[in-house]
């Protein structure tokens, strides 16, 4: 029975176990805890309850935050020991003057909430990161089950379009599937020819268009501007109220609205989470029947796939399925409601299997684990192994690291080599991995350091390191070996991109041929130096003495704040990172990994065809000997692509421009990097590199006027079409509400512009009509297409308003350059390049 709050003023004791105030029940009291205490909780779907968190002490004032919402409490309070308590009749309309009249029961109030708040997100965060992990183990699992068991979808073909999900599909798993595998293959992914059981842990968010985030978001100036008047000492906070007592109302009134808002997005996680378990563990259609049905054809032997590739997949879902059984019991006291039948003889089943294959294949283990391949054991392999033995030992005496650090880091090095997959996400996993990736940095340095001094005469090992990211031979298998010893990027000719691989771009780094670039704090050189060096006067990079500015300390700068930051971020899966290059980390062979000068020279030609002013900007032309004074001319600056040794599905745009003040610095090169071994669609990860560069170049150039619609820009008008839309005429109400579940996939408008970009690129380009007329206005002004691509879709009727627009401001703009450049027509009646190139841009 609830507590009856309608006897005014009253002091109770209530026993434990006793429901105080049940959700959803009304709010008529603010009560006050003297000692005890209390449980919170939450419903969640199908009649379960959620334990949010536990207080107790004194002076505190459970659910406050009822009476500064709905009027109503959103969750149970439970007492959990005997518990003695105040109450006092309230209501919405009365607890702000109340508060204001008694200033320190207001202090009271506000610090009771807030402790809720700090306890309420805590919880909320761990189930944003239950329900994120499941959320990506389903997806992944749904695109595996499609490459397992195809037959169940006979018109999907890979590298072909995918219609839309038919309405008649009611099975979720299926629909899943169907989704996900839409926008994988949109999106330019490629399915692993050799499925790994790492796979299922990756992130393959950018490719689904989804968003797995680890944490809520929670940006709130004024809250924690609240929290921390609230903190302040109690006497201070009796002086501040007392000439406006309002003001400790409305700090109540905040962090009750605060509370109530993280309540409401811990039950909407709940219906996610549900969701989750549902479509892995619920009924008979889910995750666990499909897979149960694999598990029984890769047991009789009809199975599509090699069993080196099924089972150990098998044996991944069975401990995703035993850790949920296991985390919904943590969860809410209960089992799963409507579980699949085949549960438990899922999980027997399949370490029958596993025992099974591995007594007939007691090689396979070891030949496949990690990367899924039986290996042939030829001659040149096992040359090479043993060529390469010892390299871990080889590299790290060649970096001449001291004793006592070499016995720490070998003593961790055994550890993850003993551990069933390094690429674990679990706590302890990640931390060894720090641990392995700050040291193992610290050798890469010193190596390359070594490298430049001798002329590049190292050990094969080091080499290899240098290159690639390999460290030690036993974590490899004799395949990736084989490649890394033998392959070499033939060099044809010249190219009109700037391509460095790693070791050439430290290189110029240290013969001072290039600029070093910003670090994560977006921070260059002089900056830093300047901040170290805090005392001292520099005014200008020229004012620093050779013993700060050298190669040594430009090259340590660099490492630390470029390259080292995009050997992790070019993976794309941080919660699984480890620089050193081993077998799990493969899913497709690394000689189709490999990322060539060649081929990645023809895939940026490739975007370049229809997108041919991705690299342009408008620049400064002058020519005093032709009389020629600040003319705006555009240029294409191809930006510097820097190929990293890490192996992901990332390309990141690190910097739009490698100069960012003073003369020159808008004809700049940017910097892109990219991995070595590229898990994915090379072209989809350059173009999504490359929306990033439009939308950061342009914000740049533009300074404060990027957001501004008075001036027109890519940034300027997308911004305004995504602020709102909602008011767009132009904008039907089903692409309105379409459009507002689209955006909450992303983080930021960059993302939303990226997405919408790929389609341009991949799509539209086409004449397959993927983006709306809003979207396709914005871009044919500011991103045309090639001419070519042009003359084809302006015949198509989407195209044609667009088109004639385009064309109408282009050859306006064109007659007025031809008019203004008579004057610089030389006597051979030709123009200098720049003006004659900048005239060609803007020709029809």
């Amino acid at each position: 029975m609830a507590l009856d709050t309608s006897v005014p003023n009253q002091k109770v004791t209530i026993k434990a176990g006793t429901v105080l105030f049940p959700e959803g029940s009304a709010a008529n009291s603010l009560n006050v805890l003297h000692s005890g205490a209390l449980r919170y909780l939450v419903d969640g779907p199908s009649s379960r309850k959620l334990e949010l968190f536990k207080i107790s002490g004194a002076n505190l004032t459970p659910g406050a935050s009822a009476l500064f919402g709905s009027g109503r409490y959103p969750f149970t309070i439970v007492a959990e020991q005997d518990c003695v308590l105040s109450t006092y009749v309230m209501s919405q309309s009365t607890v702000g003057r109340s508060l204001a009249a008694r200033s320190s029961l207001g202090i009271m109030v506000g610090r009771s909430l807030l402790r809720e708040i700090t306890e309420s997100f805590k919880k909320v965060n761990q189930l944003r990161k239950i329900a994120s992990d499941m959320g990506k183990t389903n997806d992944n699992l749904s695109l595996l089950y499609y490459q397992f068991n195809p037959s169940v979808f006979p018109d999907i073909k890979p590298g072909q379009p995918i219609a839309d999900p038919s309405s008649e599909i009611v099975d979720p798993v299926l629909r899943l599937a169907r989704e996900n595998l839409k926008h994988y293959f949109d999106n330019g992914g490629i399915l692993p020819e050799r499925p790994t059981a790492n796979y299922v842990e990756e992130d393959h968010s950018q490719l689904l268009v989804k968003y797995y985030p680890e944490e809520i978001e929670f940006q709130d100036g004024e809250f924690n501007f609240v929290r921390k008047v609230i903190l302040a000492d109690p006497n201070l906070l009796a002086q501040l109220f007392a000439p406006d007592p309002s003001m400790v109302s409305y700090v109540c009134d905040k962090l009750g609205r605060v509370q109530n808002n993280i309540t409401e997005n811990a039950k909407s996680i709940l219906e996610e989470l549900d969701e989750n378990f549902s479509l892995l563990l619920g009924g008979v259609e889910s995750l666990t029947e499909k897979y149960f049905l694999i598990l029984d054809m890769a047991a009789s032997g009809y199975a599509t796939a090699p069993p080196e590739f099924v089972v150990p997949i098998l044996q991944v879902v069975s401990q995703k399925i035993e850790r949920a059984l296991a985390g919904h019991q943590a969860l809410f006291g209960s089992a799963i409601p409507s579980p699949s039948p085949n549960i438990k003889p899922f999980i027997e089943k399949t370490a029958s299997l596993a025992k099974k294959f591995e007594a007939s294949n007691p090689t396979a283990k070891a030949a496949s684990n990690g990367s899924g391949i039986s290996v042939d054991g030829s001659a040149d392999a096992t040359a090479i192994r043993k060529e390469l033995a010892n390299s871990a030992s080889t590299i790290i005496q060649f970096s001449g690291m001291g004793g006592d650090a070499i016995k720490e880091f070998s003593a961790m090095m055994v550890k993850l080599k003993s551990l069933k997959n390094p690429l674990d996400s679990d706590n302890d996993t990640r931390k060894l991995r720090r641990s392995i990736t700050k040291t193992y940095f610290d050798i890469y340095a010193a190596c390359f350091q070594k490298y430049v001094n001798s002329g590049k005469n190292v050990p094969k090992p080091v080499d290899l390191m240098l290159k690639y990211g390999f460290f030690d031979e036993t974590m490899l298998d004799d395949s990736q070996l084989v490649f890394m010893s033998t392959f070499k990027d033939a060099i044809t000719s010249v190219s009109d991109i700037p391509i460095h691989y790693g070791t050439e771009w430290l290189e110029k780094i240290y013969k001072r041929e290039c600029p070093t670039s910003l670090d994560e704090l977006g921070q260059n050189f002089f900056d830093k130096v300047k901040m170290d060096n805090r005392n001292a006067v520099f005014k200008k990079e020229s004012d620093l003495p050779p013993d700060i500015d050298n190669p040594e300390a430009r090259l340590k700068f660099e490492f630390g704040a470029m390259y080292e930051a995009n050997v992790r971020l070019t993976t794309g899966s941080l919660a699984t990172y480890l620089p050193i290059l081993t077998k799990y980390h493969s899913q497709i062979p690394l000689g189709k990994a490999y990322v060539t000068k060649k081929m990645l020279t023809d895939t940026i030609h490739d975007i370049m065809a229809v997108d041919f002013s991705v690299f342009n900007r408008e620049v400064i032309y002058n020519n005093p000997e032709m009389g020629i004074n600040k003319e705006f001319v555009q240029r294409a600056i191809v930006p510097d692509f820097v190929i990293v040794p890490s192996i992901g599905s990332k390309i990141m745009m690190w910097q739009e421009l490698s100069i960012h003040r003073g003369s020159g610095s808008k004809e700049s090169r940017g910097r892109i990097v990219l991995p070595i071994f590229v898990q994915g669609d090379l072209k989809s990860l350059l173009i999504d590199a490359f929306a990033a560069f439009r939308w950061e170049l342009c914000k740049t150039i533009l300074g404060p006027e990027w957001n501004n619609v008075g001036n027109p820009s890519i940034t300027a008008d997308y911004m305004d079409y995504v602020q709102f839309y909602k008011k767009n005429k132009d904008l039907s109400i089903e692409i309105k509400e379409k459009l507002a579940a689209e955006f909450k996939r992303f983080r930021n408008e960059r993302d939303i512009f990226a997405n919408d970009y790929q389609l341009w690129i991949k799509y539209e380009a086409e004449g397959v009509q993927r983006l709306n007329r809003v979207v396709r206005g914005i871009f044919y002004r500011h991103i045309p297409f090639a001419r070519t691509i042009r003359e084809k879709v302006s015949k198509m009727p989407a195209f044609g308003e667009i088109n004639n627009r385009f064309v109408n401001i282009r050859t306006r703009k064109f007659t007025e350059l031809e008019n203004r450049y008579k004057k610089y027509i030389n006597a051979l009646g030709s123009l200098p390049d720049p003006l004659r190139e900048n005239m060609e841009f803007y020709r029809v």
